[in-house]
């Protein structure tokens, strides 16, 4: 009879055993998940697979939600979460894709859903694997495609369409941005899209123009513009525009700053001696060795323009200021040459014309003493007188033809 507590007791003692036991391995089995979760944000909800390690979905404490899954390309697309259209948040791990946004067709189902790819916005389709599309109406359609703005359509693998209707028209590693300056062509053919026409190319739809600015204060860079804007440097009606004052004219002529404020250290420049220089330049028909065969070019080398001027910053170019300075300065010493030539002709002319003067009257004179009888002796003894003044004014007439030949 005593001995039946003493059972009892152990029975209960026993069952209070394998419950501490199992509450042991109960704890020992949550440790890992405890002591992972003891490193970040306490967890507010946590859903899982059979296999305790595999969440699929966690939402903490603070707001963030993580979400797991395994990927295998869903070669079926048996498994994306939804399709069709709609306004959804969607993770398909399967394709370890993500979309957010709205769609009014079918830019969501399984055969639109690129792997690894992001679309967000409305009606965005990312179908090309590794890509993402961002905004409205824009599409991702090959491997590595990058789309973003309204309209835009990154069909080339690697390419990038940005902006409004810009298309990469299926060229790979291009790159297209257009600006917002055509209306849509709502037809479905696309015609104002903004296309690239060759593979590996930038190209670039900014009527309002092109500015690169090389400095943060932006006072040095360069500009490309439609013509019918100011740049940033005060050029107008310009293609191309530099901070230095240089610029490509919309007619197609390129224009140097030639600013006196922008110069110093002047020189006088001796024309006769740029000529001399000059004539020691050899000016050579040539070809650029990167010209077919049936370019010819006109002009000097570098390395001879160099040493006979010394102007420039090397020996290997020749800049169009420096030509044009030899040129005009070349012009300027012709010009003084033919200036000095002119006043010499005219004070031999004038010479001249006095000789002549001189000749005329001693004819009439000789002529007067010929055809008038003297008194005295007979009218043959005036004829030595006559050849006399003939002669003389002959000799006169030599002389003055040979100043004028000098």
């Amino acid at each position: 009879m005593h001995r039946l507590p003493s059972l009892i007791l152990m029975d209960n003692f026993s069952a209070l055993l394998r419950r501490a036991a199992g509450l042991l391995a109960l704890a020992l089995a949550l440790l890992p998940p405890l002591a992972a979760s003891a490193q970040g944000p306490d967890t507010l909800l946590v859903v899982r697979k059979r296999n305790p390690s595999a969440a699929r979905l966690t939402v903490f404490s603070t707001g963030g939600l993580l979400l797991g899954g395994d990927y295998d390309g869903d070669a079926f697309g048996q498994y994306v979460p939804a399709e069709g259209s709609g306004t959804r948040l969607v993770w398909y791990p399967e394709k370890a894709a993500f979309r957010a946004g709205s769609i009014n067709g079918t830019q969501w189902d399984a055969a639109n859903i690129g792997n690894y790819s992001t679309a967000a916005g409305y009606n965005c389709r990312a179908s090309g694997d590794y890509t993402a599309a961002f905004g409205k109406d824009v599409t991702a359609a090959q491997i590595n495609a990058f789309a973003v703005g309204e309209y835009s359509i990154a069909s080339g693998a690697a390419s990038v369409a940005l902006g409004y209707d810009a298309h990469t028209n299926a060229r790979q590693g291009s790159f297209v941005f257009a600006d917002r300056s055509v209306t849509h062509d709502n037809s479905g053919a696309n015609n104002n899209a903004f296309r690239a026409g060759v593979n590996h190319s930038a190209n670039w739809r900014v009527t309002g123009g092109f500015r690169v600015f090389t400095s943060s204060n932006l006072t040095t860079g360069v500009t490309f513009q439609s013509g019918s804007v100011t740049s940033n440097w005060g050029q107008s009606n310009a293609v191309i525009s530099t901070s230095t004052g240089a610029y490509l004219s919309t007619g197609g002529t390129w224009t140097n700053t030639s600013d006196r404020r922008k110069k110093h250290r002047f020189e006088v420049v001796a024309g006769e001696d740029v000529l001399r220089r000059l004539r020691q330049v050899p000016i050579t028909r040539w070809s650029y060795k990167a010209d077919p065969a049936t370019v010819r070019h006109l002009g000097p080398i570098a390395q001879d323009f160099r040493r006979a001027f010394g102007l420039g910053p090397d020996s290997i170019s020749i800049s169009t200021v420096d030509a044009d300075g030899v040129a005009l300065a070349g012009v300027q010493a012709l010009d003084a040459r033919t200036t000095a030539q002119a006043r010499q002709l005219a004070a031999l002319q004038a010479e001249n014309a006095a000789l002549k003067t001189r000749l005329d009257a001693l004819e009439r004179r000789a002529l007067a003493a010929a055809t008038v009888p003297a008194p005295g002796p007979s009218a043959t003894a005036g004829l030595p007188l006559a050849a006399a003044v003939l002669l003389a004014g002959g000799g006169l007439g030599m002389l003055l033809r040979r100043r004028v030949n000098e």
